[in-house]
């Protein structure tokens, strides 16, 4: 989050604020010293003095700013926040005021320090410490607002992409070819292997109340998706026998967790676009690699094949950017397609 606009190491970024701080010091100087512009002399000291004052109290309480996001966020401890910004700026800003006009005082205009001890002096650095503390407590209040109107859209943005991923995995298990095709495989276990039928459909059932209790939850622990993933993959190779086979990983490492159904995506696109025959099997490794979760499986293009949905791969990357700075990675050769998850710890 930016509180105050600051230059960055570009030439033109720098000449621009160096243009507005000029600027602000003529109009500061028209404003208040019109005598300021009778002797060239006086020009270039109330000029330099005014610059100072500009570009210190901004620059100094932006970069003051940028440092406090780092240490304490406006939305998640808005009160703490208020208070720290309120004593450091304000503390920041006396000591900085203070120096500038001892400079020009003893420095720039040569006089005595009974002149910059004085009443009227000690009250004209009192109007500047105020000023900028009115305007600095306005930037930071913009700066609030605009953040938790940020935080809201990126709430937002996350239920939609949360929902568009319930809406395509329930799509997947409830249309009707996968029902038909589940029904198919069901009716021919049933005579001559009941005990296999009866499994089915209970490993049938498991993934449906996966589905649904994972629709609401941001994120699921990996052994908890690698178990509904076994269930999943179960169902998949009733139906194509030896033409798939799914390599999950035996030990699952604690604490790690992933975005719901992000797994069961991954393979249903592989199963999707693949062709899937006994002796062409497709071949599907799920592994752990630290906190990466890799899924990589051999590539036969099926020769006519639905169109992509466009919610599978996109989907997935849209909901990890809402959750962190880590990407999803997807390799592609010549004959392989692998897909790389960042798998989430949360303190």
């Amino acid at each position: 989050m930016a509180n105050f606009a600051i230059p960055d190491l570009r030439v033109k970024s720098v000449l621009k604020w160096v243009a507005i701080f000029s600027g602000l010091a003529l109009l500061n100087m028209a404003l208040n010293c019109a005598s300021c512009f009778s002797k060239s002399g006086w020009i270039l000291i109330n000029f330099t003095y005014s610059f100072l004052l500009f570009a210190s109290l901004w620059l100094g309480n932006g970069f003051l700013g940028h440092l406090l996001n780092r240490v304490v966020s406006w939305v998640e401890n808005p009160g703490k926040r208020f208070l720290i910004t309120i004593v450091t700026t304000t503390l920041f800003s006396a000591v900085a005021i203070l120096l500038i006009n001892w400079v020009y005082v003893i420095f720039l205009n040569g006089l005595s320090t009974e002149v910059f001890l004085s009443t009227r002096f000690r009250w004209t650095m009192v109007t500047q410490l105020l000023v900028t503390f009115f305007i600095t407590l306005s930037v930071y209040a913009v700066s609030f607002l605009r953040e938790w109107r940020q935080s809201a859209i990126n709430a937002e943005r996350l239920r939609k992409e949360q929902a568009i991923s319930q809406y395509e995995a329930l799509k997947n298990q409830v249309n009707p070819h996968f029902l038909f095709n589940s029904l198919n495989a069901l009716t021919s276990l049933v005579h001559p292997s009941p005990d296999l039928a009866v499994k089915f459909i209970k490993q049938l059932s498991e993934v449906y109340r996966y589905v649904l209790d994972s629709q609401h939850k941001e994120v699921v622990e990996l052994e908890e998706e690698l178990a509904f993933t076994q269930r999943y993959v179960f169902l998949q190779q009733i139906r194509h026998a030896e033409g798939l086979q799914v390599s999950l990983p035996e030990a699952v490492p604690a604490g790690f967790y992933l975005p719901p159904l992000a797994l069961q995506m991954l393979l249903e696109n592989a199963i999707k676009h693949n062709k899937i025959l006994a002796k062409e099997p497709l071949r599907i490794q799920v592994s752990i690699e630290g906190n990466i979760l890799r899924v990589e499986n051999n590539l036969q293009p099926k020769t006519q094949h639905e169109p992509p949905s466009g919610l599978g791969l996109p989907n997935i990357k849209a909901r990890y950017q809402m959750l962190t700075n880590r990407e999803m990675e997807v390799t592609t050769t010549e004959s392989s397609y692998a897909v790389r998850l960042p798998l989430l710890t949360f303190q």
